[in-house]
């Protein structure tokens, strides 16, 4: 009787131990729609105005209206434009926009990612995982993948918060570079990124068939007739999940709704353009 209750004691503490290890991992998604990764000159203050946001929930740093660089969580309604990017200048819809937006290339809907544990999992980079879709008929903006082979980077910084496996204190070690089989207790990232791309391939990206504004003028028409069209992106980090979802509704002016039909012929050469 004595060895049974010294057994059945083992197994309550191997137990015990076996929960505090599984822990919990908290995953924050937070939808934005951003400068253009790829040449826009706002992008990296943009990143760092982000990454600051999530890591310490401090919200919409800026005005989008009047500052490319602004941080602003979306609302559960976005523009066309707040999800085309363009090899031509404009920004959330607007062709040849004036300054301070007169060098920008459009905008792409990233989704920010804080992820946590509670001080007792850690886990890594190359854990993480992404799927992102659009509710249009083709899914034009799927988008999934993981993290094997990449590195942490001032766009997702890992964070180990040290020996006593709580944040701040001083012994934290913030990761921007490195292994991303690197263990930590948090990851700050911009988040994946996609976004439709008028006037694709014909006859050249930066000067589309019909003109800047007819290819910007074809996207509205294309979600204007599919709409909405709901983007969603979740994250994985071993067992848990989180996850975002924003609706692309395009507002027709008495214009567009006589002259959508004339649009929409076009939309073969609509392309999705990513980021991670």
């Amino acid at each position: 009787m004595k060895s049974t209750s010294i057994i059945v004691s083992a197994i309550a503490v191997h137990l015990l131990f076996a929960g505090l290890a599984a822990g919990d991992i908290t995953l924050n998604v937070y939808p934005s729609s951003a400068p253009n990764a790829y040449g826009s000159p706002s992008w990296a203050p943009y990143a760092v105005n982000a990454l600051n946001s999530l890591e310490n929930g401090l919200g919409n740093i800026g005005d989008r209206n009047t500052d490319p660089t602004a941080y602003e969580i979306a609302g559960p309604v976005i523009a066309p434009g707040d999800v085309a990017v363009t090899s031509f200048h404009s920004w959330r819809g607007q062709v040849n926009p004036p300054a301070p937006f007169a060098n920008e290339y459009g905008n792409r809907l990233h989704f920010g990612l804080h992820a946590f544990g509670d001080g007792q999992t850690q886990f890594t980079l190359e854990d993480l995982t992404f799927d992102m879709h659009s509710s249009d008929a083709g899914d034009t903006l799927v988008w999934t993948g993981d993290f094997i082979g990449f590195s942490y980077s001032a766009m997702r910084h890992g964070i180990n918060w040290g020996a006593d496996r709580v944040k701040g204190g001083g012994d934290d070690i913030v990761y921007t570079s490195g292994n991303g089989t690197t263990l930590v207790d948090e990851l700050v990232y911009v988040g994946v990124g996609n976004a439709w791309w008028p006037g694709g391939d014909d006859p050249n990206p930066a000067n589309p068939a019909g003109g800047a504004q007819a290819a910007m003028d074809d996207l509205f028409y294309w979600i204007l007739a599919e709409g909405p069209i709901t983007v969603t992106c979740s994250y994985d980090i071993l067992d848990f999940s989180g996850r975002a979802a924003v609706d692309v509704v395009a507002v027709p002016a008495p214009s567009a709704l006589l002259l959508g039909g004339l649009g929409l012929g076009l939309i073969g050469w609509l392309r999705s353009r990513r980021a991670v």
